[in-house]
């Protein structure tokens, strides 16, 4: 914002400079020992700072059986123009550079709710009041976090050390009832604390840090899901443009109800995470009353696998199937004899057999027993399995997928099993595992307990006495050479 300009000595005016004289960057360095100490391990703020959010606020207070909130009225308005000059020109910063930069952050005399360089402003002015309410934490055997304006203590025990006349019932307390060392810190750094926004909750009471629940599990109240139900019910009841009628004359503005809706939802996913069952059913409800502008669905990883192994059949030596896999940044992989001597096949899904895709088959290695085709079909048919970036070890859990024996109606296979051996055969690396690799599974991945690809499925099954896979790194190496 301030690149390439400082203050002129003497006139207060902004003057034009080179960079190796940027005050902005000695002033960048001035803060740095200090937002250092602010962002430690131990930091309990979680609002405007990287990597955090109200969700890492709340998990901070997971399972903990009582919990009081704290709101500072104003929170922004409270940090006034001369408290910003004041930090600055403690941390060393010119007089007059304090001034102007003070003034452009500041509108009416304080802090802005909105602006861009309120958020870290107030989270430094707030420095020593997190540094006064942590030790009081610590001496209440309480954790303590903030979020902007929302403070947070929660105990395994009642918190006795947290108010000067004992624990008051759950629900709403009067702020008087907090003890004297806490209402003095908030006093002593400019701040008051909502007196309708002070809460208590104790192991028998809904617990909420910043609008989420943290009895057993983050989530958010139920309250939040049900308005989500209701608006989308609405929708498939009277129609889009009626509900968007509805939405607009109770709520006013020219926000569309779908973006409103969108926005609600990536929400719950953010907290709930984008492959909960409840998170998906309301997702794909939301895609069918508004196909124009669809959310994307993150698929489970039960879905992720069942869509990358596909079918490989060809009509060459009496008819072979095999099985093949899509493998992220290399394409369609199977085994070389399930493509023997043929130059193209024919894979499909069993979830519809008649959409089947003709592909090529680009090259084979019949050492390696490894082959690639061209993977010619719509992205949005399949998933991509990822490549494991550990070797497999003894002893270590597998999962190797395929289809044996395959007929009308069978799903994918799944067999569990772990690592017996690593040999080696005719210079070639392979896996060996306690899973029968059955006919049919030849050219599926093997994959480790992260569901990472480890080996593609070699030969085996119930008339021999081992089972295989070909290492991985045997198809990275010979895909390199």
């Amino acid at each position: 914002m301030y690149k390439n300009f400082s203050i002129a000595k003497g006139s207060g005016k902004l003057r034009h400079i080179s960079a190796p004289d940027n005050r902005l960057k000695i002033l960048q360095r001035k803060l740095a020992p200090l937002l250092d100490q602010l962002y430690r391990v131990r930091n309990p703020v979680h609002g405007f700072v990287l990597d955090r959010s109200v969700r890492s606020n709340a998990e901070a207070h997971m399972c903990r059986r009582h919990v009081v909130n704290i709101d500072l009225k104003d929170f922004f308005p409270s940090i006034t123009e001369n408290r910003v000059k004041g930090l600055l020109r403690a941390l060393g910063v010119d007089h007059r550079v304090s001034e102007i930069v003070a003034r452009l952050c500041c509108l009416n005399g304080h802090l802005p709710q909105g602006a861009p360089t309120s958020p870290i402003l107030s989270n430094m002015i707030c420095f020593r009041l997190d540094t006064v309410l942590l030790q009081i934490a610590k001496t209440a055997r309480a954790i303590y976090t903030r979020y902007a304006d929302d403070i947070t203590f929660s105990t395994f025990q009642p918190p006795v050390g947290l108010f000067e006349a004992g624990v008051p019932p759950s629900g709403r307390f009067a702020p008087e009832a907090l003890a004297v060392n806490l209402l003095k810190a908030m006093a002593d750094n400019g701040f008051v604390i909502n007196p309708d926004k002070a809460h208590y909750a104790d192991r028998h009471a809904r617990r909420m840090v910043t609008g989420l629940k943290i009895n057993e599990l983050i989530n958010v109240d139920r309250r939040y899901v049900r308005n989500l139900r209701a608006a989308l019910h609405s929708v498939e009841v009277i129609g889009v443009k009626e509900a968007q009628i509805k939405f607009q004359s109770k709520y006013g503005g020219g926000t569309s109800l779908s973006a409103h809706l969108a926005g609600k939802i990536s929400w719950l996913g953010f907290i709930k995470g984008s492959t909960d069952p409840l998170v998906r059913s309301i997702m794909l409800r939301f895609n069918h009353c508004f196909p124009d502008s669809p959310l994307k669905v993150k698929p489970t990883e039960i879905e992720m696998r069942d869509r990358a192994v596909w079918l490989v059949e060809h009509d060459g030596d009496a008819g072979t199937q095999g099985t093949c896999f899509f493998l992220k940044d290399i394409g369609l992989v199977t085994a070389a004899h399930c493509v023997e001597n043929v130059e193209t096949v024919e894979i499909y899904h069993p979830s519809k057999t008649s959409n089947s895709f003709k592909v090529k088959v680009l090259k084979r290695h019949e050492l390696r027993d490894l082959a690639l085709l061209e993977p010619a079909l719509p992205k949005t048919e399949y998933f991509e399995l990822t490549g494991s970036e550990h070797l497999p070890v003894a002893d270590t859990p597998t999962v190797a997928l395929g289809y044996p024996g395959y007929g009308p109606g069978d799903k994918l296979n799944v067999r569990s099993g772990t690592v017996s051996s690593l040999p080696k055969k005719s210079g070639v690396q392979l896996v060996e595992v306690t899973q029968k690799i059955a006919q049919g599974m030849s050219g599926g991945p093997l994959l480790d307990a992260h569901g990472n690809v480890i080996g593609i499925n070699h030969k085996g099954g119930p008339e021999m006495a081992r089972d295989f896979a070909v290492h991985i790194k045997e198809l990275t190496a010979w895909l390199a050479e």
